[in-house]
């Protein structure tokens, strides 16, 4: 049985990645958070069960603002 590779409270960076879902590729157009910024850390706040596409996860920044959910192909240890 599979499971998470990481765990709440874990520091994380994200990978850009190109997606080929047409609904996911414009949210990432035209959301605030720029992922292109590598130096920006986020944390774990939430374990997600898996999809077809593998487990998810709710992570957080530094600044105050809204949770993102991440699928785990697109995050790496900080």
């Amino acid at each position: 049985m599979a499971s998470h590779k990481f765990k709440v409270g874990d520091q994380v960076r994200l990978v850009k990645l190109a997606s080929t879902n047409t609904v996911e590729a414009f949210l990432n157009l035209v959301t605030a958070i720029d992922v292109t910024r590598s130096q920006d850390v986020w944390e774990i706040t939430r374990l997600l069960p898996a999809d077809r596409n593998g487990f998810q996860y709710h992570i957080k920044g530094d600044q105050m603002g809204p949770e993102r959910l991440v699928r785990e192909e697109q995050l790496q240890f900080a």
